[in-house]
């Protein structure tokens, strides 16, 4: 019994040990392998379209959020309601930013769409 465990206990001594004397991958920016390539580059365009989403989101909310908070602090003034102003004035300024957002969106798309291209041609090694 004791010759299985002392067995046992260098065969497992044995397996693990390569394990713990592997080396860390390269990153993949610096793989030559074209569609490594092209996956890296696939996500650095997803992150920057993510990037730009947030800004353009923000960029309107900016807008509106004044838009509201005059409306808002108008209404106080006047001895209105504010909360029908500022739902009023959230309607209106939305619908006044969404043509702009809607421009500020499809560029970005496009520009996701040419970065997305280009590394499609960098994974068929062309």
């Amino acid at each position: 019994m004791k010759k299985l465990q002392v067995t046992l206990i260098v065969l497992a001594a044995a397996l693990a040990a390569p394990a713990f004397a592997q080396t860390p991958a390269a990153p993949a920016t610096a793989s030559s392998d074209p569609i490594v390539q092209m996956r890296a580059q696939q996500r650095a365009a997803n992150e920057a379209y993510a990037k730009g989403l947030i800004a353009a989101y923000q960029d309107r909310q900016k807008k509106v959020g004044s838009a509201v908070e005059a409306a808002v602090n108008e209404a106080t003034a006047a001895g209105k309601d504010p909360l029908v102003a500022k739902r009023d004035a959230h309607a209106k300024a939305t619908k006044a930013t969404q043509a702009e957002y809607d421009a500020q969106l499809k560029k970005l798309a496009d520009e996701r769409k040419t970065a997305m291209a280009a590394a499609e041609k960098t994974g068929k090694g062309g």
